[in-house]
């Protein structure tokens, strides 16, 4: 196969930050996440800004697996399936295509156990050319693209920091995460407030906060890319 750019000249393609090169993947922990056992409740949730739409989509089970579909419209579409346990939220495969602003797009693919002596193993193809090649991805592992869907399952008010491996596709690696999940609060949604858990995301230079709906199934009711300066709000009433 072809060999590919550089990493961070791909980043910027994507109009991505590499950020800072941050610590290694942490190592095997002895606790799981703290995530509910529940599969994810089904359905869709759209969020608009700047008159771009997110789309977060939950299928339901199937084979104790979900798939969870993640797409951004826009001058570059940028779109995710994430097939997880529908138990332990553990990433399964992953299939990302993004946009790069002049009309060619990338794709990665990371199938999680498949790889040289049970690492993940990734599939990159871009404009260039494409490769393949190994990950680690020590547990406990979330894959970008499972973000954040699958944080709607986290046991809130039960864990106020969260250290986990973040798996992103066109880094070519897993990064040591944290999750701070705040205190309630009163979040306003046009007419409409809510109380909702912030939870902020930290990976290496990037930062993202998510609220969640107070009651379950936990609804996204916001999302702020603080890193990209951009804040995306629920499209219709807030959930209870």
């Amino acid at each position: 196969m072809r060999s590919i750019p550089p990493l961070c000249i791909l980043a910027q393609a994507l109009l991505l930050s590499c950020g800072e090169a941050g610590p290694p993947p942490a190592e095997p922990s002895a606790s799981a996440l703290p995530l509910d056992s529940a599969p994810l409740a089904a359905g869709e949730t759209r969020l608009v800004s700047d008159g771009d739409t997110l789309r977060l989509a939950v299928l339901a089970p199937e084979d104790a697996r979900q798939r969870l579909v993640r797409t951004v419209s826009g001058d570059t579409p940028d779109s995710t399936t994430a097939i997880v346990d529908a138990a332990t939220k553990q990433p399964i495969e992953s299939y990302r295509m993004a946009g790069t602003g002049d009309g060619d797009s990338v794709t990665a693919r990371i199938e999680y156990g498949r790889g040289f002596e049970g690492q993940a193993r990734l599939s990159l193809h871009t404009p260039q050319g494409s490769a393949e090649e190994n990950l680690r991805t020590p547990s406990p592992s979330l894959d970008a693209g499972q973000l954040p869907l699958s944080l709607s399952a986290l046991n809130f008010g039960e864990a106020d920091s969260v250290h986990f491996n973040y798996v992103a596709p066109f880094e070519q690696r897993a990064l040591a995460a944290r999750l701070l999940v705040g205190r309630l609060e009163t979040l306003r949604i046009g007419d409409t407030e809510a109380r909702a858990w912030p939870v902020l995301l930290q990976v290496s230079g990037l930062e993202e906060r998510y609220w969640f709906s107070e009651a379950p199934p936990h609804a996204l009711l916001r999302l702020e890319e603080i890193t990209r300066g951009r804040t995306w709000t629920r499209v219709g009433p807030p959930a209870p």
